[in-house]
């Protein structure tokens, strides 16, 4: 059973006091007190002990060291859950812990052992001339012996270093404080834990609302940084031992030069190990660690870590968090919550691979039914893939989606489709069709939405394309006579880009027109045929459209280059 509080303890009379400085003397009084009942029960526990452990306040201990520069192990014991101990049962309480824990100690641990009270819940110890082994099984078997308050918990976390003459003593201590970090482990749900796996969770959501890889990396990498609370993180590609297209996200406090991670990177023997050996890979002091090169000294980073994104058991790059301004530990948590976010980034993108693989499959597809369509019609040569690439040049300008741009695809590709349900009479007459002509003729828009409602997992979005391509702003177009904003903005798109690429490819009942001419046509036919927005759009970029007659003199070019034989 746990000791009650002192009588008298923590008297909150002077926090009620109406003057400042009484409240300020009150808070700090108690704090001192606090810890001089700490230190003094520690002392006297030690001196009754008769081992010769000694007590030293902090830069005591530090200086008796850099005299003496005596080799040993550095050990880091931290009271586990203090706090919560203080806060639920009383300070009482968690002295009773300290001295437990302390007792144990000083029964176990050799002669000469050296002690100062490092922080809140924390104190270190130097254990001179001793072995690693040794020392870690000691406080390893008084961890499982040691009663504690919480079940299923130790009493104690504990991190070991080497330290001796030549090694900073810094150093040392982040190595102790890394293994204090790693001794937790998964430890208890607490409300950091339950922090970090919501932001685990909110993470996972928000990359796969993501449609585009810069997305993912861009945005994603902005998230993991955050969750990870480091002041740097990057994603970079792997190709052939080098990192590649590199994006970085940093803390705004932390600057670097422009262009720093611009170019080919050679992978550093860190990032390296992570890639042969699937894992992620831990520095803890980067500046003297050999195999922290490449990224970490162009960043002149401190510590951090670096973990494989794989697809397939292969990496195709990898994810790296960095600590700049100081050194810090890098505890088993947020390895594996580097690990987890390689492992979604890993999954969005190779389901965005695999989608892209289904979607070049689909139009390929999709580009050879076009290709058979305009043979049958005797379009030019290349009609289908120009109208294409013309509908998503000019969909980007108007800053359509990813998704509607792929349904403004699918249409071009099959646009024409309807027209395998013309008669060869009709659809390959050189001269003028009459009117009964001309009727069946326009009857292919709305059969070729009906052929194309067939093809499974194609759009609503691409069969307005084929439906309403030839409908007019003015409302006289057919197959339904929509007229402004009535007509699907995607087929409002596409009609701008197939009647150009027709003003500017030679049928058997015209020739070709010159792009000053096409392009003339198309501005008067703004507001006629046209939706005027997108026509403005269009001629800001066409210079950059492909054309017939480009194609024509890039295959005589190329024709002309191939050797004779």
């Amino acid at each position: 059973m746990w000791c009650n509080e002192p009588a008298g303890h923590g008297s909150a009379t002077g926090y009620f006091a109406p003057q400042l400085w009484l409240s300020l003397v009150a808070f700090a009084y108690t704090a001192a007190m606090s810890e001089f009942r700490w230190w003094r029960a520690l002392q006297l526990a030690w001196q009754q002990g008769g081992r010769g452990l000694q007590p030293y306040p902090r830069l005591e201990f530090e200086r008796i060291f850099q005299q003496t520069g005596t080799s040993g192990l550095l050990v880091l014991v931290a009271v586990n859950r203090l706090k919560f101990l203080n806060d639920q049962r009383g300070w009482a309480a968690g002295d009773a812990l300290i001295r437990c824990i302390e007792r144990a100690l000083r029964q176990h641990l050799p002669r000469g052992t050296n002690l100062t009270r490092w922080s809140g819940d924390e104190f270190l110890l130097f254990v001179p001339t001793s072995s690693f082994e040794d020392i870690n099984r000691i406080l390893s078997g008084l961890q499982r012996q040691l009663a504690s308050p919480f079940p299923d918990q130790p009493a104690f976390l504990f991190g070991l270093s080497h330290l001796n003459e030549t090694q900073p003593f810094q150093e040392a201590l982040n190595e102790a404080d890394h293994a204090l970090y790693l001794d937790k482990g998964e430890g208890a749900i607490s409300a950091q834990r339950l922090g970090e796996e919501r932001g685990l969770f909110n993470l996972s959501y928000q990359l796969v609302q993501m449609d585009s890889p810069e997305d993912i990396v861009t945005k994603g990498l902005h998230l993991v940084r955050c969750l990870l609370r480091f002041e740097a993180a990057a994603f970079a590609q792997v190709s052939e031992g080098h990192l590649v297209n590199q994006r970085l996200d940093h803390d705004p406090a932390v600057t670097f030069p422009d262009g720093v991670l611009d170019g080919r990177i050679r992978l550093s023997p860190l990032a390296q190990r992570a890639v042969q050996d699937h894992r992620t890979v831990v520095t803890l002091d980067a500046p003297n660690d050999p195999a922290a090169s490449g990224i970490w000294d162009r960043l002149q980073g401190k510590s951090g870590m670096v973990t494989p994104v794989e697809v397939g058991g292969q990496a195709i790059g990898i994810l790296w968090t960095m600590q700049i301004t100081a050194y810090r530990a890098v505890p088993v948590r947020a390895q594996h919550l580097l690990e987890l976010a390689a492992m979604r980034l890993a999954h969005v993108l190779e389901l965005r691979q695999t989608v892209q693989a289904v979607r070049q499959t689909l139009e390929g597809g999709l580009l050879g039914l076009g290709v058979a369509l305009e043979a049958r019609d005797l379009e030019s040569y290349g009609h289908t893939q120009r109208v294409v690439d013309a509908s998503v040049q000019l969909g980007r300008a108007l800053g359509l989606s990813s998704s509607a741009l792929d349904d403004l695809r699918q249409g071009a590709y099959l646009h024409d489709i309807g027209k395998l349900s013309i008669p060869d009479r009709i659809l390959l007459k050189p001269g003028r069709l009459d009117p009964d002509e001309w009727q069946v003729m326009q009857s292919h828009a709305a059969t070729g939405a009906s052929i194309a409602a067939h093809i499974p997992q194609l759009s609503p979005g691409a069969l307005n394309v084929i439906r309403a391509h030839h409908e007019r702003w003015d409302g006289a177009g057919y197959p339904s006579g929509l007229s402004g904003a009535e007509i699907p903005l995607l087929a409002r798109i596409f009609a701008v880009c197939d009647v150009y690429d027709a003003l500017t490819s030679k049928r058997v009942y015209k020739p070709a027109w010159t792009a000053q001419q096409a392009q003339e046509e198309i501005a008067q036919q703004a507001g006629k045929q046209f939706d005027p927005e997108v026509v403005q759009a269009f001629l800001t970029l066409v210079d950059g459209v492909r054309t017939a007659a480009d194609d024509e003199h890039q295959g005589h070019t190329a024709q002309a280059s191939e050797p004779k034989t």
